[in-house]
């Protein structure tokens, strides 16, 4: 498994106690590889689909823990197989409504909220949370280098304002994050080793931060 395999592996287990910061986790993965839907009744629904079953698993944890699920419909028959990624809808729009008002996706008038930005702001107040919601983005859209090689931890954002913002949000732990632009995508990313082991332990990856110390302390002593 590469690193980046890994340290997701790692990340995918990890579950905050604190219902904001799951809240926060939700968010981004609902930012990355959610969507809104409307059911034939009209009732709204959630969607998540990603090419990592482990990933919508996670998702479907995160929920089951943080809010109330009464479908008593097991997990391995909710997701389903499409072009080569996992599906997972909620099919309870109660349910979905709650969600979205956790994580300020729906407005006073109950209509589903479009932002430029990845996520409210509100929901990503905390330093605790906005710890989660880098999780989250890392597990749906990040990826690191092997550290053998050369140093590299990136996140791949569909917009500017959505990689401003996330930007932001990471150089809030004082780690100097920068963008770039590749192709239609805007990437924010960060190359210093020592900053990288700062992400991780941020994201709560704490074996992979001690694997990665120990490749940069050998790397240093040749």
């Amino acid at each position: 498994m590469s690193f980046s395999g890994s340290v997701k592996e790692e990340l995918l287990q990890h579950f905050d106690k604190a219902r904001h910061c799951n809240i926060a986790e939700i968010a981004a993965i609902l930012a990355f590889e959610g969507e809104i839907v409307r059911l034939p009744s009209g009732e709204i629904d959630l969607r998540v689909s990603s090419e990592n079953e482990s990933l919508v698993r996670k998702y479907f944890t995160l929920l089951e823990k943080t809010f109330t699920i009464r479908n008593v419909i097991p997990i391995e028959d909710r997701i389903k197989k499409k072009n080569n990624r996992f599906v997972i809808e909620l099919e309870e729009p109660k349910t979905a409504i709650k969600v979205l008002q956790a994580v300020k996706l729906l407005g006073n008038d109950m209509t589903p909220q479009v932002f430029d930005a990845l996520v409210n702001q509100l929901v990503v107040q905390r330093n605790c949370c906005r710890r989660a919601f880098v999780r989250g983005a890392f597990l749906c859209a990040g990826s690191i280098s092997d550290p053998e090689k050369f140093y590299h931890f990136e996140i791949v954002c569909s917009s500017k304002a959505k990689a401003m913002q996330l930007m932001e949000m990471i150089q809030s732990f004082d780690v100097d994050a920068k963008i770039v632009k590749r192709k239609k995508y805007f990437v924010v990313y960060v190359k210093e080793g020592a900053q990288i082991v700062e992400l991780l332990g941020i994201m709560g990856a704490g074996v992979s931060l001690m694997n990665l110390e120990n490749v940069r302390i050998f790397k240093d002593m040749r």
